[in-house]
């Protein structure tokens, strides 16, 4: 799907290709391909790199000329060398030196690859309490969205291309460490979709977004699994707008200046015709209460800050938008970062329009664009945008839909991709079609506080996969995904899939490196499981399934759908509660095998009867390692009709977990261990 023709500007002119996709996922052939002038070679990428001891790097092997494309990896030193894992992790060792792998091919092990890895004296970690370097940017005009970074990269090949220091000290278990931020801003406010609080974030990604001027002092708290805590500061400056504003009432007159609320312009186009050609900074605030037509598309290549927003009091202005073929209406792009379009109300000509509000077009980046409390309704995809090849190496950037809604979009809900992207506080419900959320490649990326809600179809609630394999893009890496709500529909199979889009050749789209804590999930009748993944290097803890209606279910499935990736390794599945209001018929986790290093504990399933429970079903591979999981009829939850699901004192779950390090807090951020042992499930108790 997210290989478009350049003529296609928006998610919804993608629908078509979708379909064309679907039906042409084909596989087969001779051991040997006659691809004209490709002959059969392995190479490795990157080619050469350097890294730390004990520092770990991916690398990829590219196979040509043969159907069978899997390598067999090694260490041309031996164990002195490092070690490689199965799909390409290099670890190195704790001695300096030169050392090299080779990748091996299966199908033709005369035939080989090599890459040269440099091991060289790492730099003592940034001490505690000094600057760090999180921040994408440090100042700005309000509103100003910032996304935090705190894992370093050197480049890798295409799949982690980019270089980034975040001046603070990096785990040898990243998954496993807390991060806990505050980012200055007490008055910032509650999330109106989890009623958490907006100043506070975990995650080793993180973002926020600065509504009023001010100098911000943002700390964050890392806690490793050994104990060690370190406090890292950084400063945020803040400045209120300074340049033109333009005002636009249904009132006003076209042939005003337009940059007083006494004599403001009347319609979108004139509006934006002035704006767009006014040098520096700009603002185009729409009256509060009034309706506005928009019938031309504005790529916008001038250069922000800039601002689309609303002026005076009562409901939010709304706009009502033809059918304008394949563009966004609002499309910042190129050189047109750094924009603020928010307080709007835009209705699209249909559910199945080509035509979407919001976003950058597929062959040209956008950069730093915030969405900010946008009401989207009347789309084939309420909020969205895709990529094509002229962006690959260089994707959409800083990319932010804050606080917005989009209820009963035909198709998606919101279909969004990029690098650095931050999805916060939105509420997205019922689309007709398909997903509530597809991120088609987050290379570092926040989803947070979000209400993502019965899908259409077969669909989920959140889709999160990468770009195919090897194709140039950044893939899908270092997400933090916490605090949501996703909940199925009656049609539901998967409520969210963290993976390749399918099993198809084409769509080997690779996901790794998550952080998915304290989100719950809400059943329904049809499904058959809440998380179905094949990430690696992913922690899955604190999180509440709420099965009542979907007492058959699986919890979890967590095992290899695509053989074109490398199979799931590295998974921790901790201290999660699934609750089911009858007799249930389901379990915990799904696996087998192909997932490997999967390590499951201190999980709580509570039910009115657990006889037909099957708690694990199947076994990891390599590395499996199972215990401290309880199945129980009297799970002891304060009030599980009420949706509270943490344990009265007499619940045998209470100290009954092994204490583990990489989970050193609860579903609320209490502290574990708070009695004599950790508790089992995703509270703790006392």
């Amino acid at each position: 799907m997210l290989k478009t023709p350049a003529s296609k500007q928006t998610a919804a002119g993608w629908m078509v290709i979708l379909a064309m996709l679907a039906m042409g996922c084909g596989g087969g052939g001779s051991a040997i391909e006659s691809t004209a002038g490709q002959g059969p070679a392995v190479s490795v990428s990157p080619k050469a790199a350097t890294v730390y001891p004990e520092q770990s790097l991916t690398f990829q092997a590219t196979v040509t000329g043969y159907a069978d494309t899997s390598v067999t990896w090694s260490v041309v030193e031996g164990a002195s060398g490092g070690t490689i894992s199965s799909t390409g992790v290099y670890t190195a060792p704790s001695t300096t030196g030169t050392y090299r792998v080779t990748a091996v091919s299966v199908a033709d092990p005369s035939m080989s690859g090599s890459a040269t890895v440099t091991v060289s004296t790492a730099p003592p970690p940034p001490p505690d309490g000094s600057t760090m370097t999180t921040a994408h940017r440090t100042s700005g005009v309000a509103p100003l969205a910032v996304f935090f970074d705190a894992v370093d990269t050197t480049p890798s090949g295409t799949a982690s291309p980019f270089t980034w220091s975040s001046g603070v000290y990096q785990p040898a278990d990243r998954e496993g460490a807390q991060y806990a931020w505050n980012f200055g801003d007490p008055g910032s406010g509650a999330w109106s979709t989890s009623g958490k609080s907006k100043n506070t974030a975990t995650g080793y990604t993180a973002a926020h977004v600065f509504e009023n001027p001010g100098t911000y002092t943002v700390t964050l708290n890392i806690v490793d699994t050994s104990g060690a805590s370190r406090s890292y500061t950084q400063t945020i400056t803040v400045s209120a707008f300074s340049g033109t504003t333009y005002y636009v009432s249904a009132a006003g007159n076209d042939s005003s200046a337009g940059t007083s609320e006494a004599a403001p312009l009347r319609t979108v186009d004139r509006a934006m015709s002035v704006a767009l050609a006014t040098s520096g900074p700009v603002r185009i605030l729409f009256r509060r209460g009034d309706t506005f037509s928009i019938s031309s598309a504005y790529g916008i290549t001038k250069p922000g800050p800039g601002i689309i927003g609303a002026y005076g009091s009562g409901n939010r202005p709304v706009f009502n938008v033809a059918e304008m073929g394949d563009t966004n209406a609002f499309s910042p792009r190129g050189s047109g970062s750094d924009w603020r379009i928010m307080d709007l109300d835009m209705r699209g000509p249909s559910t199945s329009t080509a035509t979407g509000p919001i976003g950058p077009d597929v062959s040209h980046q956008g950069v730093n664009m915030l969405v900010l409390r946008l009401r989207a309704t009347n789309w084939n995809v309420g909020i969205g945008w895709g990529d094509w090849t002229p962006i690959y190496a260089t994707p959409h950037d800083g990319m932010f839909v804050v606080d917005s809604e989009a209820p009963n979009a035909g198709a998606y809900g919101m279909y969004v991709g990029g690098r650095r992207i931050a999805l916060l506080g939105n509420l997205v419900t019922d689309p007709g079609q398909t997903h509530v959320c597809r991120v088609w490649q987050a290379h570092k990326g926040v989803i947070s506080n979000n209400s993502f809600l019965r899908p259409g179809g077969q669909r989920h609630a959140l889709k999160l996969h990468g770009p195919e394999l090897n194709d140039g893009r950044p893939e899908t890496r270092w997400v933090s995904i916490t605090d949501n709500h996703f909940q199925a529909s009656s049609t539901s199979q998967w409520t969210v899939s963290m993976g390749s889009q399918s099993n198809a050749a084409g769509e080997n789209d690779p996901v790794s490196h998550l952080v998915f804590e304290r989100n719950r999930f809400t059943g329904s009748p049809s499904l058959v499981a809440d998380i179905e993944s094949e990430a690696s290097y992913a922690m899955i803890r604190n999180n509440v399934f709420d099965d009542t209606l979907s007492p058959d279910a699986v919890s979890i499935i967590w095992e290899q759908r695509n053989t074109g990736v490398p199979a799931p390794n590295d998974v921790r599945i901790y201290n999660n509660t699934t609750y089911v209001g009858a007799s249930a018929a389901g379990g915990l986790l799904q696996t087998n095998s192909t997932a490997t290093n999967l390590r499951v504990r201190n999980n709580l399933y509570g039910a009115s009867s657990v006889a037909n429970v099957a708690l694990l079903m199947g076994a990891g591979g390599a590395g499996w390692a199972a215990d401290h999981n309880l199945a129980t009829a009297s799970p002891g939850f304060a009030n599980p009709g009420g949706g509270d699901f943490s344990l009265s004192s007499g619940s045998p779950a209470v100290d009954a977990g092994v204490t583990l390090p990489d989970v050193a807090a609860d579903i609320l951020q209490a502290a574990r261990p708070r009695g004599a042992g950790q508790d089992l499930g995703a509270y703790e108790s006392h």
